[in-house]
């Protein structure tokens, strides 16, 4: 069962997302994707954070990265972390609490990637930011303890890298974990059952209102159609033999579950070592909210599973 808090929270969001779903998913303005970065930012105030990390500013090639480290490190592994929303939502002032709570209760530096969002710039962009961001942290350190996160579509940003990582033939990192990762954006998440819509108060409103007016994948925003096919867009279909160790953790009837589900029975035919978790009676990337007990639990998990990985 679920706190209080949550179940409250739960509402709460279900009320603002009714709101946001008065839009047509498949065919979002300019003015209306402005509008719910605006929305997402005002909501982002009111999360948990920790006033005792330190943060600085690394600027690269038209690429920002943040520094986040909290005042107890336990080790060298570092955490390059990718962030939620749909590739079109999102930056360091949204993810800002949320990475130094996450940096505390991991007890390792985190180093937060502000890669381009769509449609302004469209796939390769973010994975091209993603690789320079892993190729910065590589050339800084002589035993790099790289470890890659990321929540939602930044899941999926982190799976990507690490197939471009295997690819090129580059150092792999030591580990990845992620929070309800994207892993196939071009999906017709319409067709899942109707029981996700009521589940999942996040994203549930925003694909049933899809659902009602016609639209196709949300992935129109993020890549172009003779791009859909490509395993460094929807992760479920690469190819992860010889990876890492990985951490996965999602909720049980959220929209993506069944991506996930389909993606860990991949991962276990391809003989990668995976540890999961599954929530229940919660809802999609519900880790945003840093002042749930449930949150502060997600995040030990990480932190146990971080403390078993070779350093």
């Amino acid at each position: 069962m679920i706190s209080k808090k949550a179940r409250k929270r739960k509402k709460v969001i279900s009320f603002l997302m009714r709101l946001v779903t008065l839009v047509k998913p498949g065919s979002l303005s300019h003015f209306q994707i402005k509008m719910i970065r605006q929305l997402v930012l005002i909501a982002s105030y009111r999360r948990l954070g920790f006033n005792n990390t330190t943060f600085e500013k690394i600027k690269l090639d038209q690429l920002d990265l943040y520094r986040i480290k909290p005042k107890k490190l336990s080790d060298t592994k570092k955490i390059l972390f990718f962030h939620g929303g749909g590739f079109f939502v999102g930056d360091f002032k949204i993810y800002k609490k949320y990475v130094s709570f996450l940096a505390e209760v991991l007890c390792r530096e985190i180093v937060f990637v502000e890669y381009k969002l769509s449609p302004e710039s469209k796939y390769p962009s973010q994975l091209e930011d993603a690789k320079k961001a892993y190729s910065f942290l590589l050339g800084k350190e002589e035993n790099p303890n790289i470890i890659l996160a990321g929540d939602s579509a930044g899941g999926n940003l982190a799976l990507a890298l690490l197939l471009a990582i295997k690819r090129d033939k580059s150092k792999k990192p030591k580990g990845i974990f992620c929070i309800s990762p994207w892993v196939d954006p071009t999906a017709i998440m319409a067709e899942y059952p109707d029981s996700c819509y009521q589940s999942d108060v996040l994203i549930g409103p925003f694909i049933k209102r899809a659902k009602e007016t016609g639209s196709g994948p949300l992935s129109y925003l993020y890549c172009n159609a003779s791009d859909k096919s490509s395993p460094f867009i929807s992760p479920l279909f690469g190819d992860f033999k010889n990876s890492p160790p990985f951490m996965i953790q999602y909720a049980e009837n959220e929209m993506l579950s069944i991506q996930i589900e389909q993606f860990l029975k991949k991962l276990k035919k391809q003989k990668v070592k995976v540890v999961t978790k599954i929530w229940k009676d919660l809802w999609h990337d519900f880790q945003l909210e840093t002042d749930l007990i449930e949150t502060r639990k997600s995040f030990a998990l990480f932190r146990d599973f971080l403390d078993d990985l070779p350093t």
